[in-house]
């Protein structure tokens, strides 16, 4: 008898978690569906039970994904991990393939090539579709923007690094400064935005066409 296969569903926008949540149960598959809407809610259900699958947005509420993902990795060794996001930047797939998700999808993704995602018990290596990105290497920074929160010229260019997914140490050779310099940087560029982490600047970036 084929087992129940468990299904979490991190999403902070609830119509659309509930909509996938849909699409799965009304599949010929033999879901169990849950569907969260914040990053704590996600934390407190895989440490509590054991999931099959995580469909996780790349934005919950104020967390980063890959960062949520991370801290739970302990809990996930044998959960297949799915991002299902509006970002489909080349940086964050190659983000995504180097942290070990299984898959990486569009949010317009069709209900058809999801469920066959998320049958295909024996996927072997990184999925995502393979189609035209938009230009994740930014060139101009808005003008506007750097006066309004009185960035740096340095600042402005760790933005750019950090949104095409360089860490701090790879900032810190790029730009032939320190470690500790790009960390007093970043902490200066989340005090004038407002922000907490790598997700809040991604999203900022995206939504308000910061980067061209």
């Amino acid at each position: 008898m084929k087992l129940t296969k468990k299904i979490l569903i991190c999403d902070d926008h609830i119509l659309f978690g509930n909509g996938i949540a849909e699409i799965i149960k009304k599949s010929e598959f033999d879901y169990q569906v849950v569907v969260v809407n914040s990053s704590l809610k996600c934390a407190e259900q895989i440490k509590k039970d054991s999931i099959d699958v995580l469909i996780c947005d790349l934005n919950i509420d104020e967390t980063d994904g890959f960062t949520l993902i991370e801290s739970l990795k302990n809990y996930l060794t044998k959960t297949k991990i799915i991002i299902l996001t509006a970002y489909y930047e080349d940086y964050l797939i190659e983000k995504a393939r180097r942290a070990g998700i299984a898959a990486f999808l569009k949010k317009e993704t069709t209900p058809d090539e999801l469920l066959q995602v998320l049958e295909d018990a024996e996927i072997t290596e990184f999925y995502y579709q393979k189609i035209k990105t938009s230009n994740s290497e930014f060139k101009t920074f808005d003008s506007n923007f750097t006066k309004q929160f009185r960035l740096s010229k340095q600042e402005k260019e760790i933005i750019k690094l950090i949104v095409k997914g360089k860490s701090s140490i790879e900032i810190s050779e790029l730009l032939f400064i320190s470690k500790t310099t790009v960390s007093t940087h970043r902490r200066n560029i989340n005090r004038k935005l407002e922000i907490t982490n790598v997700g809040s600047l991604i999203k900022l970036v995206h939504e308000n066409n910061i980067l061209a």
